[in-house]
């Protein structure tokens, strides 16, 4: 256990334990969104650093630096289970969940405070923001015209094409985000209605698999609409309805459902309800990369449709995640896999993981326009060295100052006891982009 982090729940008879709208830490939550928030950095670096643009296709690191993109899709991933299994656990146990006003102001001082400040920051003090001038070119400058800065300020500029990916331009993802933030009280509060009309748990889990069957249907059809409309995959960033579509909610939603399908699963096991096979781990990641390394070779060349592209990537993620994450009863050891993610340098990232998925692209925008950064392969290393270090710092300064305080004003949506298994530990934030509101980063596990 973290020494430095008080444990989030109380232990009571029976050994039941609280459960508030974060749940319990779970090991290697932080190490995953270190990876996904990194992987963002280096995609990111190696397409915008580079003088004369990313490096090309006779460098073998290109498609495999483009391949790193499915950081977006793991964060997605994440917050489908995180943000999914406290409500998927009360409904399945047949328990209050937790108050829907108290989750909703959670995410409001999740997301709000550092991105508002790094905003405002990049938009109107260093002139590092995205904009579109008159020709509806995307450049870099100061972002001060009031109807748009007010769009990215409520993240409605992917809204309309005019708009599309200004202020900070990976808060696209961000901005969808927000949308799963509030769809998922209305899809909770129909699965707890819907689980009443049943007798047993098994009926209420096949319930609590309604929502997320839904939101794979709303991404897919999302992507054949987007498919529609004059446009390419990975061309969603052009001030056309194309990117507007693509970016959107509607055609990302998918990427959220294959998380809330594990976090119904995880009860499941942990709860004794599931026992699964034997060998089930090693079968789970081998199906796991069957599916994924197949989407993640021809995704980021445009060779596949709509309708497999991140889906399918989506599926491979949520996979491999699950053979990293679902308790084994068996066992109380810890996975090696999970214990390299609580490694310190891992944790640590991942604890300024939201403020370093913020930072990066306006530091990488400010270094380009100085003329700071280098090119080719040994260029790309010293780019990520310098935007590493500067969004890092940037980040650590956030996360301390800004993040923390607002989060220490979240709300305990402590409601029901119910029986957690022993292979967790006290805490864990509840969200793909957050971080822990321990006061200071904390030691990693044994």
């Amino acid at each position: 256990m973290r020494g430095e982090s008080p444990p989030s729940g109380r232990t009571g008879a029976a050994g039941l334990m609280t459960v508030p709208s974060s749940g319990v830490r779970l090991a290697g939550i932080e190490g995953l969104r270190a990876l996904a928030a990194t992987s963002i950095v280096v995609v990111h670096v190696w397409g915008f650093s580079t003088p004369g643009g990313a490096l090309g296709s006779r460098y073998w690191i290109g498609n495999a630096m483009s391949s790193l993109a499915v950081g977006v899709t793991l964060f997605f991933t994440l917050s489908g289970f995180l943000l999914y299994r406290p409500f998927a656990a009360s409904i399945a146990r047949g328990v209050p969940h937790m108050p829907i006003r108290a989750y909703l102001r959670n995410r409001v001082l999740r997301i709000a405070p550092a991105y508002w400040v790094i905003l405002a920051i990049s938009a109107l003090v260093i002139g590092a923001a995205n904009v579109r001038d008159a020709s509806g070119t995307l450049e870099t400058g100061w972002l001060t015209h009031p109807v748009s800065l007010l769009q990215s300020v409520l993240l409605l500029q992917d809204y309309r094409p005019s708009t599309m990916v200004i202020g900070i331009g990976p808060a696209w993802s961000l901005a969808v985000e927000v949308v799963f933030y509030c769809i998922l009280p209305l899809l909770v509060l129909a699965a707890a209605r819907a689980a009443r009309l049943v007798d047993d748990r098994r009926g209420r889990v096949l319930v609590l698999l309604g929502p997320p069957l839904l939101l794979l249907c709303v991404g897919l059809s999302g992507q054949y609409a987007a498919h529609l409309l004059p446009g390419s995959p990975l061309a969603g960033y052009k001030n056309d309805w194309h990117s507007v579509i693509e970016r959107s909610f509607w055609a990302q939603a998918d990427l959220f459902s294959f998380g809330m399908v594990v976090a119904v699963v995880y009860t499941e096991v942990s709860d004794g309800r599931l026992v699964l096979p034997l060998h089930w781990r090693r079968l789970t990641v081998a199906l796991g990369l069957l599916v994924f390394l197949p989407c993640a070779a021809t995704i980021h060349q445009g060779e596949q449709s709509y309708l497999v592209q991140n889906t399918g990537e989506a599926l491979g993620i949520a996979l491999l995640f699950a053979a990293l994450m679902l308790p084994d009863p068996a066992t109380t050891k810890p996975l090696r896999a999970v214990r390299v993610l609580e490694a310190r340098p891992f944790v640590a990232v991942g604890l300024a993981s939201y403020s370093l998925f913020l930072w990066h692209h306006p530091v990488i925008n400010w270094l380009v326009n100085h003329n700071l950064t280098l090119r080719g392969p040994g260029g790309l290393v010293v780019n990520f060295l310098i935007v590493g270090s500067i969004a890092g710092a940037l980040s650590a300064l956030t996360y301390v100052f800004i993040e923390l305080p607002a989060l220490r004003r979240k709300r305990s949506t402590r409601r029901a006891a119910v029986p957690e298994p022993a292979a967790v530990t006290p805490r864990e934030p509840d969200e793909a982009v957050a971080v822990s509101t321990a006061p200071a980063i904390p030691q990693s596990q044994a």
